[in-house]
């Protein structure tokens, strides 16, 4: 009677392919099971990479998911898919869907033309502070410290930064638009820098 190597049992076990839990096999066991792509996807013919077009944006209950429209071998399907964390899906857009050998649904993980045109939408009011004249809405810091007052002034609203010194910082082009604007300094000069040349333009400019 011949004795069988480590060798010939390994053959034999990847000629048979993943092993499949037994009957009455423990619910870790079932868990921990391989499942084969046939048995995921019931279909090996099914397409892996589909492009889709998104009909509704906001799943009325979970988040994360969008609903997609997307056709296989002529057929039209409709399905709620979800999508990439932090992956922005609108209305129209067309989305690149894969579903991957051990995942039985689609996921969609991209926007393949997420920089065309896209119908506006107004803006609608989130919150609403209302103030009276003596009234005033304060931010203030983790510590308590008070940075920012908002309130109704004689002319308009007032904007107050509360701390002392003040250094604003912008990486582009910062431009101011309005029909009159005012610069003061109650106390001290004025002091203008550039690293190039300095415009003024204007029908008249002042100088005292």
């Amino acid at each position: 009677m011949s004795e069988r190597s480590h060798d010939d049992d390994a053959e034999v076990e990847a000629s048979e392919g993943p092993a499949t839990p037994a009957e009455g096999a423990t619910l870790a066991e079932l868990l921990e099971a391989p499942v084969s792509r046939g048995e995921q996807h019931g279909s090996s013919s099914e397409p892996a990479n589909l492009v889709g077009e998104c009909i509704e944006a906001k799943h009325p209950t979970l988040q994360g998911r969008v609903r997609v429209r997307f056709a296989i071998r002529g057929q039209d399907h409709e399905r709620w898919v979800p999508t990439l964390q932090g992956l922005p899906v609108r209305v129209a857009d067309r989305v690149l869907m894969v579903r991957p050998d051990n995942l039985a649904e689609w996921i969609v993980t991209g926007v393949v033309d997420g920089f065309a045109t896209r119908p506006r939408h107004d803006k609608q009011e989130a919150a609403r502070v209302e103030l009276q004249r003596d009234e005033a809405v304060n931010v203030i810091s983790s510590q308590g410290q008070p940075l920012v007052e908002i309130s109704q002034g004689q002319g308009g609203p007032v904007v107050r930064v509360l701390e002392p010194d003040v250094r604003v910082e912008f990486a582009g082009k910062l431009a101011f638009a309005a029909e009159d604007i005012e610069f003061e300094a109650t106390k001290g000069e004025v002091a203008l820098k550039a690293s190039a040349d300095v415009v003024v333009k204007g029908e008249t400019i002042r100088l005292n």
